[in-house]
């Protein structure tokens, strides 16, 4: 059992911890060949999954190969489906943040999809969207998909850019947007043109987008509009023994990330209290590191971790929370030490 949205779906339930798991929202279509034993299986997580199923179509299923130096191939096996906004329920549609793979093309539609659905929800319950700004607007953090990371894209990556918080390839994706461009190979170029303020949606709000280049076994760097350095943080696993299988691996830290920035998480944000960092920046912290930690266990076996039977927090025998605090007291000078120096405010 995979795909991106399934991924993204345990981040976020291992972020949200079995209190909270409930608020995790997803959508699974069921073909004629979906095996009973994944419905089972996502019942274990305890999410709020909306599971639809058509006879008339078989279950998309995908390849995924690898080889030397992260390299990576996927294809699809059967016909994918593709969701936009009107399959979401009332209440998925007023979520407070969105995880996305697509086109910085079907990034804008998606984005102005939701906010669409929003604002006639919003007027539907006697309110005016205008006055409840932080109603209308969730959070957004976008995965660009791998096959558009080309240069013929770029221009439309910093215009989708704009219309999201979260933008996040990984570091070979990132890159090959800008192959044989001006930018060249110098990544604090690439990321000044990224996220320059005037290069933000036509109609979105002031930007503050920031951008979250994932590193594999390096970890992942954050940078925003205030900080072209970027903020270092080391991937869970630090050995390769631990590593079975990285299908997933990115997935994850974005769905954890997606519901990190919105706070629902265990542990929250007061695990971070004596931390020297601005309170309006903890919250874009303490995503990033539940969005590390989550993704340590979607790489320790081929498919899903394991949750206990009877404790939501433990898997693959580990409780989530003891490993968030963990990493947090391992790499907690490595963090502190950037943070003398540096602003991660967007």
């Amino acid at each position: 059992m995979g795909g991106a949205g399934t991924y993204a779906a345990l981040g976020a339930r291992l972020a949200a911890g079995i209190q909270d798991a409930h608020l995790v929202s997803w959508i699974v279509d069921m073909g004629a060949d979906f095996p009973p034993l994944f419905r089972e299986l996502i019942n274990t997580w305890r999410t709020n999954c909306v599971f639809r199923l058509d006879l008339n179509r078989l279950t998309t299923t995908a390849w995924n190969g690898y080889g030397e130096n992260e390299y990576r191939a996927f294809k699809y096996l059967t016909a994918k489906l593709r969701l936009d906004e009107n399959d979401l329920s009332d209440d998925q549609a007023l979520a407070r943040s969105f995880h996305m793979v697509c086109s910085p093309a079907r990034c804008i539609s998606l984005v102005n999809g939701i906010l669409g659905r929003r604002r006639d929800l919003l007027r539907e319950r006697g309110r005016n969207p205008d006055d409840v700004d932080a109603e209308l607007w969730p959070i957004f953090v976008w995965e660009p998909v791998p096959d558009l990371c080309t240069p013929e894209e770029v221009a439309r990556l910093r215009q989708a850019a704009g219309y999201v918080n979260v933008v996040s390839p990984n570091a070979d994706e990132f890159a090959a947007f800008f192959k044989e461009t001006a930018a060249g190979e110098c990544r604090e170029t690439q990321v000044r043109w990224l996220l320059d303020p005037s290069g933000g949606g036509e109609g979105m709000r002031p930007p503050r987008t920031v951008l979250v280049i994932r590193e594999g076994a390096q970890g992942c760097r954050t940078y925003t509009a205030n900080n072209w350095e970027g903020l270092h943080l080391r991937a869970y696993h630090q050995s390769k023994e631990r590593v079975t299988d990285p299908t997933g691996g990115g997935n994850t830290f974005l769905g954890a990330l997606a519901i990190g920035l919105t706070g629902m998480t265990s542990p929250d944000g007061r695990v971070l209290q004596d931390l020297v960092v601005p309170d309006d920046q903890k919250q874009l912290l303490l995503g990033l590191i539940h969005a590390t930690v989550a993704a340590g266990y979607a790489i320790e076996q081929i498919g899903m971790p394991a949750v206990a039977a009877t404790d939501g927090d433990a898997w693959n025998g580990q409780r989530y929370p003891e490993r968030f605090l963990e990493y947090l007291q391992r790499e907690r000078e490595h963090i502190d030490r950037q943070l003398a120096y540096t602003t991660m405010e967007p």
